[in-house]
């Protein structure tokens, strides 16, 4: 009876969040803010003690909630690579809101921001817990819904034709990821799309249509890999960047583009199996992919004078370190994507956070603005800088342990050049990183010049932002140093991960 819980960190932030959006709360006043600050956050972090509960005490548990007919289900499950991306979600999202909660302060319609930012979260473990491809699939179609609406947020032109490709995107990416549901569930060995370490493919059956089934996962690659910004198909994250830095940060750094990750690791190792592509045309074409979207992002961001957009373009480069790892097709490979996927999210929030808190206190988006603000916002640019040196790689910090483990993968890889150019990528992207990261500390902290003032212009006086928002920012640097010198744990578990599925 206990494994109905296994459904409830997807069923009550979803039906909470919509109970939300009709509960008659009118905007402004301290009173109404406080009773929507308690029920938002509340939600959350029951949601996320229901996620730690089920870590603890209910690992292997699989719960069939519905039929939808013949062998198709919606089944949650927990093994131990959802309960990776679900523990990252169930701790991340409380902080997130809390940091929300001063950042959207002034906004008005901020009960139907929290509603959808709450739903979002549901949705998002829906994809952690799914037992099978379909139930993923369907989670994987309503992140889109829930999230739509977080991007039209500001509700100007520009988020309005930002949400828009948002949503083009992410239906035209759905519709690849379909096509590998329909060929998984036609050549699976058990009759249904359950995952399973290795895959569930029939190899003998698989063989005698290898060609069309390897077309198939190359497509279903690239629609799952819409949501995790894969070149070509990027367009819409450094746009739907006009939504509130809450919102974005998420977006970069757990709900949509780890979603899109996680999708592809999970239809790679656990669908398809990694027996059947290792060595072939689409191994390789899929690799070439990814780590064209690591040179890509990473150049483009060094051109990005929106910091945002900057911070957009490096997740572009850095999620395609996860997919880099991935096509590697060995367990090494899965412990790697999945320690990148770990740590960069903490790596990322951290970014958006502090672009978050200095736009919240002092209006500024370019990055040629920031000049002498490190001064005025020590602890903000000091929690910058931490997440600067680890998104660079540098050694005691948590992103040198994710790209130490990726270059090894590689260097492991058999049967291609490919991979060693891969470690060229990954040395020529932690170049780049250096640069479009350390221009925005060094004119933060080092200015050229002191800014000339006029009579009449006045003084402004800048200071980091309460305490709300530096919490999750101190704790987020926290751990990106944590990681960085005692990851020993995590990639035990890891490696455990990738040893039964890869």
């Amino acid at each position: 009876m206990r494994e109905i819980l296994l459904a409830a960190p997807v069923l009550l932030p979803v039906l909470g969040g919509a109970g939300m959006l009709v509960l008659h709360l009118k905007d402004g006043g301290e009173k109404n803010d406080r009773r929507l600050m308690f029920l938002t956050e509340g939600l959350v972090l029951l949601n996320s003690l229901v996620i730690f509960w089920l870590l603890r005490y209910r690992m292997g548990a699989n719960l069939v909630l519905f039929r939808l007919f013949g062998n198709l289900t919606v089944r949650f499950g927990l093994d131990p690579m959802g309960g990776v991306f679900a523990g990252l979600i169930g701790f991340l999202w409380p902080l997130a809101v809390l940091y929300s909660f001063e950042y959207m302060k002034h906004e008005k319609r901020k009960q139907m921001f929290f509603a959808y930012y709450v739903m979002t979260y549901g949705v998002t473990a829906g994809i952690a817990l799914a037992g099978n491809l379909v139930t993923m699939y369907l989670c994987y179609e309503m992140l889109t819904l829930v999230t739509f609406p977080l991007v039209l947020f500001p509700m100007t032109r520009e988020a309005k034709r930002a949400s828009r490709r948002y949503l083009y995107y992410s239906i035209g990416g759905a519709a690849f990821a379909f096509i590998g549901l329909v060929f998984v569930l036609s050549f699976s060995a058990t009759g249904n799309t359950d995952f399973a370490p290795g895959g569930v493919l029939d190899l003998d059956a698989a063989e005698a249509r290898r060609n069309l089934l390897l077309l198939v996962y190359v497509l279903a690659f690239f629609g799952f890999g819409v949501k995790a910004a894969l070149f070509p198909l990027h367009g819409w994250l450094p746009r739907a960047t006009v939504a509130p830095t809450p919102v974005t940060a998420l977006l970069h750094a757990v709900a949509v583009v780890k979603s899109g990750a996680f999708a592809i690791l999970r239809f790679t190792y656990f669908s398809y199996g990694t027996e059947f592509l290792r060595g072939s045309w689409a191994q390789w074409t899929v690799m070439a992919a990814a780590l064209v979207t690591i040179v890509f992002g990473s150049t483009m961001a060094v051109r990005e004078i929106h910091w945002k957009r900057r911070l957009a373009y490096s997740t572009v480069s850095n999620l395609s370190y996860i997919l880099f790892g991935a096509t590697v097709m060995s367990p090494l490979g899965l412990a790697a994507a999945l320690s990148h996927l770990v740590i960069h999210a903490f790596m990322k929030i951290c970014s958006f956070f502090c672009a978050g808190a200095v736009m919240h206190q002092t209006g500024k988006t370019q990055v040629y603005e920031l000049d002498g603000l490190g001064k005025s916002m020590p602890v903000t640019f000091g929690c910058l800088a931490v997440a600067s040196f680890s998104l660079m790689g540098i050694p005691l910090f948590g992103g040198f342990i994710s790209k130490w483990n990726l270059v090894q993968a590689a260097f492991a890889c058999e049967g291609s050049w490919l991979p060693c150019a891969g470690v060229a990528v990954i040395l020529y992207s932690a170049l780049m990183t250096g640069i479009y990261m350390l221009t925005v500390l060094v004119r933060a902290c080092f200015p050229k010049r002191e800014k000339q003032r006029t009579e009449t212009e006045p003084e402004r006086k800048y200071r980091d932002p309460g305490w709300m928002m530096l919490v999750p920012l101190l704790i987020f640097a926290a751990l990106i140093l944590f990681w960085g010198l005692h990851s020993s744990s995590l990639m035990r578990l890891l490696t455990e991960i990738g040893g039964e599925a890869g």
